[in-house]
């Protein structure tokens, strides 16, 4: 039989076979906008319906050559008529006895062999096609890993067995430290939130911790009215600060790392050498709660329960500034990055931002529903992170004065939280034992 080709949109199939082509046609392979054509000419028809496809297959003569087919011989000479006419007389013979035939033993059937249709295979769309699966396999790995690596996360810090009631991130972002009631120090891995040091030593409750400059060392304050300062990478005791009377519950190095600044619920603040501690001078205050150096190291300032924020002069120990606003309690100060404002967080469920020179309050927020506990900037100034009573952190644009973002996590009270130098992360204590890392959920 003879061999067609057929094609589908401009690809070609085949060879195949006519009979082949036939069963194509009726199951519908072959469509309305297929073409066929006999092997070897270039002649094409389109396949309008597949009734005109088994007409063009039957009636082209070209396209199926008949098979002469061989008679039996009974049948050709049934169809053979008599001619007219006298029959010729013939010479009497006998006649031949019958000898019998062996019937025909019927050849077995054989099996159809049914012919195919192949499809090429195009080696460059093969490649293409390769190409953009192995890029776009690259894109969305690369995309995976990204996210992975970048995405928010929340890590609990699992030690403490009481209430922790502060925390401090080194400058070099590489260490977090806790304190709490259980009077005890952990020292935490910024970048796993793994637990790399547990130290004891205070005999109360660490109510203040901060690190040096250099990441070196860190300072407690504790009820047992000292401060302590340790070897970070040795976890050791470098000294203590005797001369408080009663709970030590603000602690903190110079910018530049030359002095030490305590404040106690003994109402004085006193100056330390970083290096001796030795104490370089004693300021006399009210009942301090917390403090903390200004970034050009001449300024300490202060928050009390007697509603006041105070700043006073580090060479002289005079009261420059007292900023009045808070209609309660103050559990916590800290200076912006530039030195130029003051943020405050109260008893009286509000976070003031203070003017340095002028002692003005510039702006006031509002949102906890309970006391704040604890307020910072964050490193570029732009936004203020929050810790209250009713267990939610919450991170508030300065440049519109609104709240832009709520942590809700935290089980219990946040009593403490502090930020990366990069700006992207949050670690927090609580009141239930619990201290979180918030990774990269601050935007840049």
């Amino acid at each position: 039989m003879s061999n067609w080709m057929w094609r589908s949109f401009g690809q070609e199939f085949g060879p195949v076979e006519i009979s082949a082509l036939g069963e194509l046609v009726v199951s519908g392979t072959i469509g309305p906008d297929d073409e066929v054509s006999q092997a070897g000419s270039k002649k094409w028809q389109r396949v309008a319906t597949v009734p005109e496809l088994q007409r063009f297959l039957t009636s082209n003569p070209s396209s199926a050559p008949a098979a002469t087919k061989k008679l039996p011989a009974a049948t050709a000479a049934a169809l053979v008529k008599p001619v007219s006419g006298p029959p010729e007389s013939k010479p009497l013979t006998a006649a031949a006895p019958a000898v019998p035939q062996p019937a025909a033993t019927p050849k077995p059937a054989q099996p159809t062999v049914r012919p195919y249709v192949y499809r090429p295979t195009n080696s460059s769309h093969t490649t293409t096609y390769a190409v953009v699966g192995i890029v776009l396999a690259c894109v969305l790995g690369v995309v995976g890993v990204w996210y992975y690596f970048t995405r928010p996360l929340v890590i609990p810090l699992i030690w403490h067995k009481r209430p922790i009631d502060c925390i401090a991130i080194s400058p070099d972002g590489r260490w977090i430290a806790t304190g709490g009631d259980d009077n005890a120090l952990c020292l935490w891995s910024v970048r796993d939130g793994t637990l790399r040091r547990t130290i004891q030593g205070h005999q109360g409750h660490i109510m203040a911790v901060n690190f040096s400059p250099d990441s070196q060392r860190v300072i407690t304050g504790a009820q047992d009215n000292t401060a302590k300062v340790w070897d970070v990478e040795q976890g050791v005791e470098v000294f203590t600060l005797h001369g408080h009377n009663k709970r030590v519950d603000g602690a903190a190095f110079s910018p530049d790392g030359t002095l030490i600044a305590t404040g106690a619920w003994d109402h004085s603040v006193r100056i330390w050498n970083a290096s001796t501690g030795k104490q370089v001078r004693e300021l006399k205050t009210q009942l301090v709660n917390c403090l903390c150096f200004s970034p050009d190291n001449m300024t300490i300032a202060t928050c009390s329960w007697d509603w006041t924020v105070r700043t006073y002069d580090v060479a002289t120990g005079k009261q420059t500034r007292v900023f009045v606003g808070h209609g309660s309690g103050i559990h916590s100060v800290a200076f912006r990055s530039d030195g130029q404002q003051l943020v405050s967080a109260s008893e009286d469920g509000t976070i003031r931002i203070w003017n340095v020179e002028t002692g003005k309050q510039v702006l006031k927020l509002e949102g906890h529903k309970g006391a704040v506990y604890d307020a910072l900037f964050t490193p570029d100034g732009k936004r203020v992170v929050s810790a209250g009573k009713d267990q939610t952190i919450k991170v508030w644009n300065l440049e519109i004065a609104l709240e832009s973002q709520t942590l809700t996590k935290h089980p219990g009270d946040v009593r403490c939280v502090a930020c990366t130098p990069d700006g992207r992360t949050i670690a927090s204590g609580g009141a239930e034992a619990t201290s979180l890392l918030w990774k990269r959920y601050l935007p840049r």
